[in-house]
């Protein structure tokens, strides 16, 4: 079974989660974002779906999608500008704002916003 996919992995990945929430005050928006991350995951786990999101994660990185973002920008209201009028064909990529890392994402509203990430050479828990 794949690591990412079993308890183990799992447990791992919560903790590094929980350990990165710290660093941030519980109303800021990177709080959110790791919390809403670590809902995610368990979701997933209780769907029995782990292992399927691990697969799509692998594809994506095979085919180049998540590795390097899919646009540059100097500042965020040059990134949002950009958001505005193109988010279906990059939802789920990186983008770059002031060489800091964010994923583009669906926000509550039903619009698509940036989401400040870290990116790591190895997913966590594995």
């Amino acid at each position: 079974m794949d690591e990412f996919s079993s308890e183990a992995g799992l447990q791992q990945t919560l903790r590094a989660l929980a350990s990165a929430s710290r660093s941030h005050a519980s109303e800021s928006e990177e709080y959110a974002a790791i919390a809403l991350a670590a809902r995610a995951l368990l979701f997933l786990h209780s769907r029995e779906e782990l292992k399927d999101f691990r697969g799509w994660l692998e594809a994506r990185e095979a085919a180049g999608g998540s590795s390097a973002p899919v646009q540059t920008f100097p500042s965020m209201a040059e990134a949002l500008g950009w958001l505005e009028g193109r988010p279906e064909a990059a939802y789920g990529s990186f983008v770059e704002v002031e060489h800091e890392t964010y994923v583009i994402s669906l926000g509550p509203t039903g619009s698509f916003v940036l989401v400040r990430t870290v990116r790591h050479q190895e997913p966590v828990g594995v």
